[in-house]
């Protein structure tokens, strides 16, 4: 089981992450972890103005991880992440 480094920024709902920032949060280190990865930082980066409306939004919230994950478990991630 060949493990890897990864660097991710999220993009949530600025609204959705003030109403509830610690679920926001916790939703994208649950995928990881119920993958068998292992957090090394998460934390808020920006919340900011976006270039171009998504889906009517504005405003956007970035947060930053760093992860340890097995390579071939990426792809179960990301599909998770898209949904």
């Amino acid at each position: 089981m060949a493990t890897a480094t990864y660097e991710c920024l999220f993009l949530f709902d600025s609204n959705r992450y003030a109403r509830d920032a610690a679920g926001c949060a916790n939703s994208v280190q649950d995928a990881i972890t119920s993958l068998g990865g292992e957090i090394l930082v998460s934390r808020l980066w920006a919340e900011q103005k976006l270039a171009y409306p998504i889906k009517g939004h504005q405003k956007g919230t970035y947060w930053l991880i760093y992860f340890n994950l097995d390579t071939l478990r990426l792809t179960e991630l990301n599909r998770a992440c898209q949904l």
